[in-house]
């Protein structure tokens, strides 16, 4: 973590003493000289936008140039190389501009908080639950639709096609794992190892490290389940188009992935450096300074996913948030715009939807919440709508109180948000 001296009390960042304001801007000014941040080579390859790259390509590629061609290659838990054409990491142009610096959150205090970022963090890009593969490999694209500020949008996702280590290819869909593995990597990011990468926004960063993050929130998978979950970020394809049938976005989660070579994991082992360049939306959520606090560490604890899809919802939003103004959703909204299975019986939904608010209440983020149903007298009272009201908790109010603070420090910084 970066530390700088404090003009006022000549110590590193002593927030009894410091204001914490002055002191990001200190970070910010800072990175208004030239830094091009000094990466040390490594031979890691991007990710090939050609979906017949996969993890079985350099056991192929070894069989093609006659090494034994008959003898079934032996299996390895080192990473394998992905053979793309894309450009390894030391070759991108490595940029820190103050948009990025903004970003991050370097104090002591803001240690358990992340960001959001608009548009991208509210598109229902994720599968929960249960899939059903056409012959045991295919799956249809996702079909959704979903608003944003008073704007309507529809998502089309394209599963990610991957090779086991048999060389069976099978179709993946980005659910929760998928989910985690972005927000920690954002996490590392807002800690500050982002950069820009050819003026996109990206991260570098280990497995090994990525491993730990994951289960210091307590999420726990083995290294080859990480390497499926960043494989499929990068190989799902969204496209995002506007009300009026405008393409707005064609791309994968991840615009790159760079995962090291079978030699770097040889000479550097767990210490051999990987990158992303996350999705274009982030990069211009970055540059627009259109992203907001949230409190990571308690959004990766919840169990439930529509607990972590609200509580993300409600820090990015709900900018008023006090006792006397509580927060109104529908529960056709929730199903919508967080991509759930809508059941035959919406009460069903919306039980799952009361188990979220009581863990969010558990965790100091709800204080209370009330109900109002809509039933139709023609179907036989059926429940057609709720409408759920929040009163956030004082613990929650407060954060978002310390976000609006930063959020008007942001937005005074001189500077361009558009480039």
């Amino acid at each position: 973590m970066s530390r700088f001296n404090c003009e006022k009390c000549e110590t590193k960042f002593n927030v009894e003493q410091c204001n914490p304001v002055s002191i990001q801007i200190r970070i910010a000014m800072r990175a208004l000289q030239p830094m091009i941040v000094a990466r040390q080579a490594f031979s890691g390859f991007g990710l090939s936008k050609d979906p017949n790259y996969n993890w079985a390509d350099m056991e192929q590629e070894k069989q093609s140039n006659g090494k034994n061609p008959q003898k079934k290659a032996k299996t390895s838990t080192k990473p394998r190389a992905i053979m793309g054409k894309t450009k390894r990491l030391v070759e991108y142009k490595q940029e820190k501009p103050i948009q990025l610096t903004l970003f991050e959150m370097l104090l002591p205090g803001e240690q358990p908080y992340s960001n959001t970022v608009e548009l991208y963090d509210f598109i229902p890009k994720y599968h929960w639950g249960k899939v059903e593969r056409v012959n045991g490999m295919f799956l249809k694209s996702l079909e959704r639709e979903f608003e944003c500020r008073g704007s309507r949008y529809s998502v089309t996702i394209q599963p990610a096609s991957l090779r086991d280590k048999n060389g069976e290819e099978k179709y993946f869909y980005p659910s929760k794992r998928e989910e985690l593995v972005e927000d920690a990597l954002r996490k590392f990011a807002v800690e500050g190892q982002g950069l820009f990468l050819d003026d996109a926004a990206g991260v570098t960063f280990t497995l090994h490290q990525l491993q730990q993050e994951l289960a210091n929130n307590g999420h726990t998978y083995n290294k080859d389940q990480i390497k499926d979950a960043l494989l499929v970020c990068a190989k799902t394809n969204i496209t995002v188009t506007s009300e009026d049938g405008s393409a707005i976005l064609v791309s994968g989660l991840f615009e790159t992935l760079g995962l090291q070579t079978r030699e770097d994991w040889e000479s550097k082992g767990q210490k051999s450096k990987a990158f992303v360049r996350f999705n274009p939306l982030v990069t211009q959520g970055i540059k627009a300074r259109k992203f907001r606090q949230f409190n990571y560490e308690t959004s990766m604890s919840y169990k439930n996913v529509v607990a972590r899809q609200l509580h993300k919802r409600m820090s990015h939003h709900y900018t008023q948030a006090s006792m006397m103004t509580p927060y109104s959703i529908n529960l056709t909204t929730i199903i919508r715009d967080f991509g759930l299975t809508a059941y035959t019986r919406l009460s069903h939904n919306l039980r799952d939807v009361e188990t979220a608010l009581e863990e969010m209440r558990e965790k100091n983020v709800v204080l209370s919440y009330k109900i109002d149903k809509t039933v139709d007298t023609e179907l036989r009272n059926k429940m057609v709508e709720a409408k759920i009201t929040i009163t956030p908790h004082p613990t929650y109010v407060s954060e978002v109180m310390q976000g609006n603070k930063r959020q008007a420090t942001i937005a005074e910084f001189p500077g361009d948000t558009t480039s």
